[in-house]
């Protein structure tokens, strides 16, 4: 899981910390390259820029579920279970 987890971090690297300015930037040497038309290049950078964005939306998702798979091995007490916990405890309380 490990070996997974770090792929998809190096994988996502590039796009996730690529700002507006560094899309610009490859766009525009793509550009003089002749590799993207200069009336394309405004919908080249917006492509990057949302691909970045779903990038950081799937990173932070890996993320978090493997801090939770890791704290559900180890048996790690929730926030949600001491929610969970003091509801049933105020619902004891309230049953008086």
């Amino acid at each position: 899981m490990r070996t997974l987890f770090k792929k998809s971090i190096l994988a996502g690297i590039g796009l996730i910390s690529m700002s507006r300015d560094k899309a610009e930037k490859i766009v525009d040497e793509l550009t003089l390259r002749g590799e993207v038309e200069k009336e394309d290049a405004k919908d080249w950078v917006d492509l990057l820029i949302q691909r970045g964005e779903e990038e950081r939306q799937s990173m932070r998702k890996l993320v978090n579920d493997e801090v939770k798979s890791a704290l559900d091995e180890v048996g790690m007490v929730t926030k949600q279970d001491i929610q969970d916990l003091n509801a049933r405890i105020d619902a004891l309380g309230n049953a008086k």
